[in-house]
């Protein structure tokens, strides 16, 4: 009997401890269209299961200017090493690189059970994820600037990671804020970048953590006009986008499934089991 209970353990670890992913390339899914929820396509394009992964993540981007989608879903990690890596990550940008301006909306979502990125976990994220913004209006605050100089920026910190405000002026390329809100109030760091500048952007990131359903968020605007990166500018664009996600409905669903992908591993480990004992 004890032999028998360390050889389930043995099997059930062997099974639990990798994990199968769904892996359908986005070479083979990008269309030429905004897609949402309601008009993705049920089958995607060119998949296959991909084998001892340790975790598995679904990657959807829209992009305007021309609009297309872009979706992925992959395993990482080919080891056989436990993981319980499962967030969300959703980051909207608007970048001026200097020939043109683009928008694009990335969701990043991370997950370490068996065939947790399967279509039917995209349905429930898209069905879960609120992503809105007009970070259009502020196309004007990204035009490139070659007359640009450091006096131009906006120089402020109430940040507790480091933000240097003592900056020469002459070694500024950009101006810039960051905001953040984690587990403590807004924190604000506004500054320059002294790299060579290689677009002019607005960003608004949003981490999602499912274990403890904890969210952080992230703002940041690099620009050239004057004062381009004011807190007055930074707060406009914090109320012009809202990132928001259904735990609740998201987990519940996502249980549902794992419930089920569960049964089916154990049976599958008794069955093995019971087939064993017979041929012995």
């Amino acid at each position: 009997m004890l032999v028998s209970l360390f050889l389930v353990f043995q099997l059930f670890y062997s099974v639990t401890c990798s994990i199968s992913c769904y892996n359908c390339p986005m070479e083979f899914n990008t269309f030429d269209s905004i897609i949402t929820v309601d008009t993705i396509p049920n089958n995607l394009k060119n998949c296959s299961i991909k084998t001892e992964q340790s975790e598995c993540s679904i990657q959807v981007i829209w992009m305007q200017n021309p609009n297309q989608t872009r979706i992925a879903l992959v395993g990482g990690g080919e080891k056989r090493t436990e993981s319980d890596e499962h967030n969300l990550k959703n980051d909207i940008l608007l970048k001026n690189d200097g020939i043109k301006t683009q928008w694009t909306n990335t969701i990043l979502y991370v997950c370490s059970t068996e065939n947790c990125n399967s279509p039917s976990t995209l349905k429930h994220l898209l069905r879960s994820l609120t992503s809105k913004d007009n970070f259009n209006e502020f196309s004007y605050l990204l035009v490139m600037n070659e007359h640009f100089n450091g006096t131009l920026c906006f120089f402020y910190a109430n940040s507790s990671v480091s933000c240097e405000t003592e900056i020469d002026p002459n070694t500024c390329k950009q101006c810039t804020t960051e905001e953040y809100i984690q587990t403590k109030p807004l924190e604000i760091c506004s500054n320059c970048i002294m790299d060579d500048v290689i677009e002019n952007f607005i960003t608004y990131e949003v981490k999602f953590f499912m274990n403890n359903r904890e969210r952080h968020d992230f703002w940041m605007i690099e620009c050239q006009l004057p004062n381009c990166n004011t807190i007055d500018n930074s707060d406009l664009i914090r109320q012009k986008s809202n990132i928001q996600f259904d735990f609740d409905l998201f987990l519940n669903c996502s249980r549902q499934l794992t419930n089920i992908l569960s049964i089916n591993i154990i049976v599958f480990v008794l069955l093995t089991l019971y087939i064993k004992i017979k041929l012995n």
